[in-house]
């Protein structure tokens, strides 16, 4: 039996909405965007609650940011007021959704994150001889909307929800069909109609850990495999190596068959766990971890923008500490 969330009421309350704008504007108040926007954030939270109640509410366009980090990337930067109302939407049913993801999905998930992620793979390196690795080829540009759109709709069935997911789904149609898009991504055509997230959302981000939840269930309870997910990420373990490569088989099958994915290296193989092993920018062997030479060399930069906001710099250190104790 499906369950199933009734909350549309919820989601476009006043109370939730202004929360929502809360949390967006924490360490941003000195852009420009959002300092407008609190400048008179009671109006425009209650302008909101009303275009939501009414059904009136259209997402605005995107500010496209392109971005080499070191591939490049196409980062679509929402409205202050759009970014309000994905939030507030994902405060409410995220939590309520994210219950029934697998314990080791770790992306964009409340209490887990890449540092649980990193333990898990050095503890699972320990524990087993081989490791395989596995990506999606082009995955945020790549998700079907309509197949989201159905995942999403048979758990949210209510008419306002409906519509409220239809035009975020919608607000990025035709972003990767765009030719200066396509020629900064370096494609040698436009993306296939119907396909695509807007990367920048908040609203994608936890959409792209739902379009591959069926997968890791699959892989668990079907496959019954040594198993983690890092968004498109996925890593299979185990002691057979043959065995590695049926189980990427049968992966690439269900993406194809399921999602219309395909994997990025449908020939990748399994390797040794007894070597260093890449994952999430560190080099991760049974005993050992530490920051692999893209990170460092991305490192000097990350910092000094985030020092620019002293708001930040708590995180800053963190995350120093962290790189600190897994290179232990």
């Amino acid at each position: 039996m499906v369950r199933t969330l009734r909350c549309f009421d919820q989601v476009v309350a006043p109370s939730n909405l202004w929360a929502a704008w809360r949390e967006f504007e924490r360490g941003k108040r000195r852009r420009p965007d959002v300092a407008a926007f609190g400048l008179d954030a009671e109006r425009h939270v209650l302008a909101l609650a009303g275009a939501l109640n009414a059904g009136t509410w259209r997402p605005a366009g995107y500010r496209l940011l392109r971005v080499r980090d070191p591939k490049r990337r196409l980062v679509s930067a929402a409205p202050v007021r759009d970014r309000v109302v994905h939030r507030a939407l994902y405060r409410v049913v995220a939590p309520w959704w994210d219950r029934s993801f697998i314990a080791h999905s770790y992306a964009c998930i409340e209490g887990r994150g890449a540092h649980r992620a990193l333990l898990t793979f050095r503890r699972r390196c320990r524990r087993y001889g081989y490791v395989l690795g596995l990506d999606m080829a082009r995955y945020f540009y790549r998700i079907d909307r309509e197949r989201l759109r159905g995942l999403l709709s048979r758990r949210l069935p209510e008419p306002g929800i409906r519509r409220l997911v239809d035009r975020i789904l919608e607000s990025g149609s035709g972003l990767y069909r765009r030719p200066e898009v396509v020629s900064w991504l370096g494609w040698s055509g436009p993306g296939e109609p119907g396909r695509g997230l807007p990367i920048g959302n908040l609203t994608s981000q936890w959409w792209a850990n739902v379009y591959l939840d069926g997968l890791d269930h699959h892989v668990c309870r079907e496959l019954r495999v040594a198993y983690q997910r890092y968004m498109d990420d996925v890593h299979l373990f185990g002691d057979d190596p043959g065995e590695l490569l049926r189980w990427r088989d049968e992966v690439a099958e269900w993406l194809q068959r399921e999602r219309g994915l395909e994997l990025k290296d449908p020939e990748a193989r399994p390797i040794s766990t007894r070597g260093a092993v890449s994952y999430l920018g560190y080099r991760v062997t049974p005993h050992r971890m530490w920051l692999g030479p893209k990170a460092r060399g991305r490192l000097p930069a990350h910092l000094r923008r985030r020092l620019r906001d002293p708001a930040r710099a708590g995180q800053v250190v963190r995350s120093f500490a962290a790189a600190w104790v897994f290179g232990g």
